[in-house]
């Protein structure tokens, strides 16, 4: 079971070493952040990229960054409008294995990665983003979900994001993996619907309707994450509490302002990827380091390579 980002990385390099390194595609708009961790990547080889774009803007970029043209694929292109859409389609013909998104709006990219126009998303699958953190005061990794795509989070959504948490979770060994669905409390009001709904889920975890996470809610973060906090609480039975590997945030604000809480001021470190699709997608916040964002390239590199 991988429960830091030393052992993710080890895990990773394990797997490059009998597979090679997959292709990752680096798409336009680039920023100073991205293309330095781009150049970090390439230099600890853990990909293969391709860079797209018109290759003015692509040599510029290349030599800001101290990477020479000959270490890099370029697929050029005219322009730099519909270049998500060319990357996916190079995606579905198996000649890359995963996205680095540019300085782009996330609700453009979702936007774009959701459509039909682009194929992204096959049928039954659902786009979603899960981020992993780690802190000393955590004795695992946390799975966060959802903190850029899903703006609308009820029960049908509740159940589809956790699963792909639990995905991302299993391809590092965490079988099953154990969820909890947050709440500002960890008793059932009807006054507060979401206790309601994320209760309701959580019966269908105990009754084995949901088999690929053990589920409990609702829960409070501190109960979540503290075992002593659960017991004072009276939450004595819980399997979750305590030992809980995906938090499962009741809106995308409050996961939003949890992982850019962790990252700004606890310092967490942090991996981030949308996951669902064809491929993870690898989108970076501004406030993201670079070495965060090597982490990314890492998480991702290592559920794509089989």
């Amino acid at each position: 079971m991988i429960d830091s980002f030393d052992k993710l990385r080890e895990f990773t390099r394990q797997k490059i070493k009998i597979s090679g390194a997959p292709k990752m595609a680096v798409l336009p708009p680039f920023r100073e952040q991205s293309m330095q961790a781009a150049s970090k990547a390439i230099t600890e080889k853990w990909v293969n990229p391709v860079f797209f774009g018109t290759r003015e803007n692509i040599s510029k970029e290349l030599a800001s960054c101290g990477i020479a043209e000959n270490e890099v694929e370029i697929f050029e292109t005219e322009s730099n409008k519909n270049i998500t859409l060319q990357a996916i389609e190079q995606v579905q013909s198996d000649k890359i294995d995963f996205i680095m998104a540019g300085d782009i709006i996330r609700k453009d990219l979702v936007d774009v990665l959701g459509s039909k126009e682009a194929g992204f998303v096959k049928r039954g699958d659902f786009l979603s983003h899960v981020a992993l953190l780690q802190t000393p005061k955590y004795h695992k990794l946390m799975f966060l979900t959802d903190a850029i795509v899903n703006c609308q989070m009820d029960a049908a959504v509740k159940i589809k994001v956790t699963q792909n948490a639990a995905k991302v979770a299993s391809g590092l060994g965490i079988n099953p993996p154990k969820a909890a669905l947050l709440a500002a409390v960890e008793a059932i009001y009807p006054a507060m619907p979401v206790t309601m709904e994320e209760a309701a889920i959580a019966k269908m975890s105990d009754r084995g309707l949901i088999n690929w996470a053990v589920i409990d809610g609702p829960l409070s973060f501190d109960v979540a994450i503290s075992a002593d906090v659960a017991r004072s609480k009276g939450v004595i039975n819980s399997k979750v509490a305590g030992e809980t590997d995906i938090f499962v945030a009741p809106t995308i604000e409050t996961a939003n302002g949890v992982l850019k809480a962790m990252l700004m001021y606890v310092k967490a470190e942090t991996a981030g990827i949308i996951t669902g699709g064809r491929c993870p997608v690898v989108a970076a916040f501004v406030i993201d380091p670079v070495e965060d964002i090597v982490n990314s390239i890492v998480l991702a590199a290592c559920l794509t390579i089989d």
